[in-house]
């Protein structure tokens, strides 16, 4: 793992332990229904929340109940419960507000690893605006605040196996684009 990498989970780790209700899994409503909808256009079966926060949309709220899959399959480095990074494949992996506090450095990888283990759909709900809540170093949360176009070019280099893909962005830059839907239709 790059040092870089490294250094953000352990930040987001004491974020996250400062405070109960940091970052519970409440983000989740910028694609909750988007998310929904591609389970059920894919018959997706096995999915994972990427950066699940502390996983309360489904341990609280129960919101996947409603996709009659079961629980999804929860990762997030920052979070002890979460952590270990889960063996795919998956029929679909969504991530809500988390790709914009991974370093731009770090987004490569990150990518590589989604869209190689995603087979029916990736859904990404990203933000293009600084964050109101800074790290313990001082920096701010969202450290990858970029454009739409920036992160629909992103995804277009790592998404090797051309899976049907959905990017909702909201911020400074929103927009919602739709890639490959031919390659899964």
């Amino acid at each position: 793992m790059s040092q870089v990498k490294q250094h953000y989970i352990n930040l987001y780790k004491e974020y996250h332990s400062s405070a109960e209700g940091r970052y519970p899994g409440n983000s989740f409503g910028n694609g909750y229904s988007h998310i929904s909808e591609l389970i059920e256009q894919t018959s997706a079966k096995r999915v994972l929340d990427y950066g699940c926060g502390k996983g309360t949309q489904y341990t609280k709220l129960q919101l996947h109940k409603k996709w009659n899959i079961g629980m999804p399959v929860l990762y997030d480095p920052g979070v002890p419960a979460f952590e270990k990074l889960p063996t795919g494949p998956f029929d679909g992996i969504y991530s809500t507000d988390v790709m914009e506090h991974i370093p731009e450095s770090v987004i490569p990888s990150i990518f590589s690893w989604i869209f190689a283990n995603a087979t029916k759909f990736v859904f990404l709900g990203i933000c293009t605006r600084p964050a109101i809540a800074v790290l313990p170093n001082g920096e701010n949360a969202h450290c990858t605040v970029k454009s739409i176009d920036w992160w629909k070019d992103k995804i277009e280099q790592h998404n090797v196996n051309k899976v049907y893909t959905h990017l909702k962005c909201y911020g400074d830059s929103n927009g919602y684009k739709v890639l490959n839907w031919l390659a899964k239709s």
